[in-house]
């Protein structure tokens, strides 16, 4: 069992699908309820082994990672891990988990169609955040970001930081959107606009698998490993330029 554990571990160790982020979780401790669950199965209710048939088990690495990326699918459909991440549409599901089966990238299969590749997705996820000004940039950190587990959602951020107006903000930015809109007004928006122009993805339903992809990039881009306290105050140090 230890040995599996490692070798499991050692599998995901540099996978980091998008639905991670999504999720807000820390990494190591789904891949301990990943194997906890999935590998050794010990929630499993069948007593008889035949109910698990040995043809199902990983044959090698990346069917491991297809197998755990499931597994966050599975989690994403929870109620309590929808609030960064809208996945409300099982169709928009059974697409992601059907990229997930046939291909051993999922993400890049997706992005070629559009020209693109997960790289070159995540260097312009990083200009625009770069880009924001730090009400903007804390916004999206508290929705996608490093900020997105605090308690009190964005109005405790907001309040934390001094956050002006930041219904307003929120929704300019793209993060939130008013109950009815389109995908017209979240295109307007500035993440919206950065998908449609500068990554050339429509905001259609057709292409809603990558846009859930290029979210969830955004999403991981948007995490701050090295914060380092503000010593006058709360912000970090490390706050992108004024836009």
């Amino acid at each position: 069992m230890a040995l599996i554990y490692t070798v499991v571990r050692r599998a995901l160790q540099g996978y980091h699908p998008f639905e991670l982020q999504a999720l807000g979780e820390d990494k190591e401790e789904l891949i301990s309820q990943f194997i906890y669950f999935k590998v050794f199965r010990f929630e499993a209710t069948h007593p008889h082994p035949e109910a698990f048939p040995l043809h199902s088990a990983p044959s090698n690495g990346h069917a491991v990672c297809a197998y755990f990326r499931r597994y966050l699918i599975d989690c994403l459909r929870n109620a309590a891990h929808q609030r960064n991440v809208s996945f409300d549409d099982e169709n928009v599901l059974a697409e992601v988990e059907q990229q997930t089966a046939m291909q051993s990238d999922p993400v890049g299969s997706v992005l070629i169609q559009y020209g693109l590749d997960e790289q070159t997705v995540r260097e312009s996820a990083a200009h625009f955040i770069a880009g924001l000004d730090e009400s903007d940039w804390l916004l999206l950190a508290g929705t996608l970001g490093w900020l997105s587990n605090e308690q009190g959602g964005l109005s405790q951020i907001a309040a934390r930081y001094q956050i002006a107006s930041y219904h307003y903000r929120a929704r300019k930015l793209g993060v939130t959107l008013k109950k009815g809109s389109l995908p017209a007004d979240f295109a307007s928006t500035s993440i919206g606009e950065w998908i449609t122009r500068t990554l050339g993805i429509d905001i259609a339903a057709e292409n809603r698998v990558a846009i859930l992809i290029v979210l969830g990039i955004l999403s991981e881009q948007s995490q701050a490993p090295s914060i380092e306290p503000d010593p006058a105050g709360d912000l970090p140090c490390n706050l992108p330029q004024q836009a």
